[in-house]
């Protein structure tokens, strides 16, 4: 057998490349489950599921935590009942994990073109990307079409019908977030600029306004379609050159996928814990106060610190969990929202 048609279970199964290629997988699985759990962890600490934007985030973490774990136990399984369960999984999580970021960049072209939050568009979220990843992953089920697929267990290209099942079922979406999320992103960016940003004139209150908008609804999530259209470019270029010559797979295309697949966990999770406010909720004074006041609406805290003149003062910070729009305390009082990253 080919290197890619080998089962990862194999024991006799001795191959550099595949040995390669599933250490990578598992690295970068591990790093993701780890890396979302703590993500997860602290907006559960802080509360910060209270938001609908954190709600997003939410949903992106815990699709790209399943989807890292289903990369961690599995690979080419052979003709196998288990392979075509993961296989559904699969393209069930990689689907989903696509249109949570589809949706986030929509959210973001309403709120930049609006400058409204409309929090009924939560349901309506969950609706389109639950019913269509699971309506688009159950169809290959009809006639037998999950099974080995490369490196992986997935969607067959033994048919000119199991090639169309991909582009359905995963190619299309892909190339719309990487293509469709690349103009949105870069739309989001001009209209940004232009209205907040290139203003140099007087103080209006409508300026001040786009602005608080922009750092409590806009900054969180401007960099999540970024890294969808970054690792999606990996994927995509290697699900192009499987459609082109499917018979004849790159190795470091392979390598470059089986590491991507499981690591947009890792990369959204540093994403949301390396934003400016998350890193000050990170401070051990701030966060073992938060841990050890869960239950309170507000909570207080104080540490030392030094004066322009050289000497100490005690600052007090006051931290709200009751999802409200304004922080109180000496920290940060021109961001709208320690509840935003």
């Amino acid at each position: 057998k080919q290197w890619y048609q080998r089962r990862v279970a194999d024991p006799d199964n001795r191959d550099s490349r595949c040995r390669a290629i599933t250490i990578g997988r598992t690295t970068s699985a591990v790093l993701s489950m780890v890396g979302c759990l703590f993500a997860l962890f602290v907006i559960l600490v802080f509360k910060k599921f209270r938001f609908f934007t954190q709600r997003l985030v939410i949903n992106v973490l815990c699709v790209c935590f399943l989807l890292a774990s289903l990369s961690l136990h599995t690979g080419n399984l052979g003709h196998t009942t288990e392979c075509s369960v993961a296989g559904f999984f699969r393209n069930l999580f990689g689907l989903t994990q696509n249109l949570w970021i589809m949706c986030i960049e929509v959210h973001l072209l309403i709120m930049t073109i609006t400058q409204t939050r409309y929090p009924h568009l939560e349901r309506v979220y969950h609706g389109v990307v639950w019913s269509t990843g699971l309506l688009l992953s159950l169809v290959p089920f009809i006639g037998d079409h999950y099974g080995p697929a490369g490196i992986w267990c997935w969607i067959k290209s033994e048919t000119h019908y199991e090639h169309a099942l991909r582009v359905i079922c995963d190619y299309f979406w892909l190339l719309l977030l990487v293509f469709g999320g690349g103009g949105i992103y870069i739309y989001i960016i001009y209209r940004v600029y232009r209205s907040v940003y290139a203003y140099e004139g007087t103080y209006t209150p409508a300026v001040e306004a786009k602005k608080r908008n922009y750092k409590k609804n806009i900054r969180p999530l401007i960099l999540y379609p970024f890294v969808g259209l970054l690792l999606g470019s990996i994927s995509t270029a290697n699900r192009f050159q499987n459609w082109v010559n499917p018979n004849q797979p790159v190795f470091g295309l392979n390598l470059a996928h089986s590491i991507e697949t499981p690591l947009w966990g890792f990369v959204n999770a540093l994403l949301y814990l390396m934003n400016r406010d998350t890193l000050h909720q990170l401070k051990p004074a701030v966060f073992a106060a938060a841990v050890r006041n869960w239950g309170k609406t507000t909570f207080t805290f104080t540490k030392s610190a030094e004066q322009s003149g050289g000497g100490p003062v005690v600052v007090e910070y006051t931290i709200r969990q009751d999802g409200a729009d304004e922080v109180a305390g000496a920290q940060s009082q021109d961001d709208s929202s320690v509840g935003v990253p």
